[in-house]
């Protein structure tokens, strides 16, 4: 269950209750980590029986998304599909729903819930939809496109046109649900890191590829949607790492967010590697995560995460407000934490069952 970055290896605490709510109204977001999490039952289990999310009314934001998990036994000898859990999705009251299944064959899950929890993306029967989980309302994402990165601020929806000459890109507007096309093309090669405010696109790109004598650096190139201008971010610098640490310069794992918007990647250790690992393998477990402040350019924080410890491999499931997510697994059951970087502070927020994953507001799916 270990995790690993891809590197070139020599050989104001506000929760939102939705009783207090009137019919029809719409919450604001909450800039704190602890507000989206703070009314979640302290065990969330898949309940005996779960409704599916109803069309006709609103739920309330969502906290959280997760399945249990399908083990190599859960294949079919005869057909080999994948057994099929429920998706659920978590309300920040604690309710479930059903938003889907897992697929049967190895591919995406097609949801994703936005960075504030309010707008859940679906693919149901080829078409994507996004709808509003504070009311009823559902948008049609136009064809041709699909949902690609949600931006830091919950306000839109960055779209992405996939071709074999790179990427290009639309935002849709939340609410309402019109897509304007952008002037920003990517490559193949890039990762798509963040769609920081609906303004600005954070891309790394691996073209021309780093080799493993470089120096323990990464940058991100920042797209301003509207102008057209571009800036560099420094994302690590000379120093931050420990020795024996590396920054993955092929496809190093990002994480992004938060309020102020902030981006971190996994930085990781290649002596760490099993001595059963293939002689090359380009990969070294993770081992912590680097930040920094996308407004101001300073470094945020350091995060420990080890993904192979002793008391439970942990793993970032994103950064949510002004804080990041990490699931931890133990030997009874998973552990959903959340890490204030500015005052160094981490805490268990809910538990779930041993095999599970979870998926944060904002992130990937």
């Amino acid at each position: 269950m270990s995790v690993a970055i891809i590197v070139v290896v020599a050989a104001g605490m506000a929760a939102w209750h939705v009783a207090a709510q009137r019919k029809g109204s719409v919450p604001a977001a909450d800039t704190t980590v602890e507000g989206v999490f703070d009314d979640l039952p302290p065990q969330l289990r898949p309940p005996a029986q779960v409704a599916d999310l109803p069309s006709d009314r609103g739920v309330g934001r969502g906290a959280l998304m997760y399945h249990l998990g399908t083990a190599a036994g859960g294949l079919d000898p005869d057909t080999r599909p994948f057994t099929q859990n429920d998706v659920y999705l978590v309300t920040r009251s604690g309710e479930h729903f059903r938003a889907g299944r897992t697929p049967a064959a190895t591919g995406p899950l097609n949801l994703s819930l936005s960075s504030d929890g309010r707008w859940l993306a679906a693919k149901r029967d080829g078409q994507w939809r996004v709808r509003d989980l504070s009311g009823t309302a559902v948008y049609e994402v136009a064809d041709g496109y699909e949902p690609w990165l949600w931006s830091t601020d919950a306000r839109s929806l960055l779209l992405a046109k996939l071709s074999v000459d790179g990427r290009s890109f639309g935002a849709m507007a939340l609410p309402g649900g019109g897509v304007r096309s952008l002037d920003v093309r990517t490559s193949n090669l890039a990762t798509e890191v963040a769609f920081i405010a609906g303004r600005e696109l954070a891309v790394f790109d691996v073209n021309p590829p780093v080799g493993p004598s470089a120096p323990p650096e990464l940058s991100i190139t920042l797209n301003d949607v509207v102008t057209g201008a571009t800036r560099t971010l420094p994302v690590v610098v000379p120093g931050q790492t420990k020795p024996g640490e590396v920054v993955g310069p092929v496809l190093p794992l990002w994480h992004a967010g938060g309020s102020p918007p902030s981006i971190w990647v996994e930085v990781g250790r290649p002596d760490l590697l099993p001595t059963s690992a293939p002689e090359g393998m380009l990969v070294a477990p993770s081992v912590a995560l680097l930040g920094v402040d996308v407004t101001s350019g300073a470094a945020t924080a350091r995060i420990e995460v080890p993904s192979i410890d002793a008391d439970g491999p942990q793993l970032c499931r994103g950064v949510v407000a002004d804080g990041v997510v990490l699931q931890r697994w133990t030997a009874t059951n998973t552990e959903l934490i959340v890490v204030d970087p500015r005052r160094d502070v981490r805490r268990v927020v809910t538990t779930l069952p041993e095999n599970v994953t979870v998926l944060a507001p904002g992130a990937r799916a």
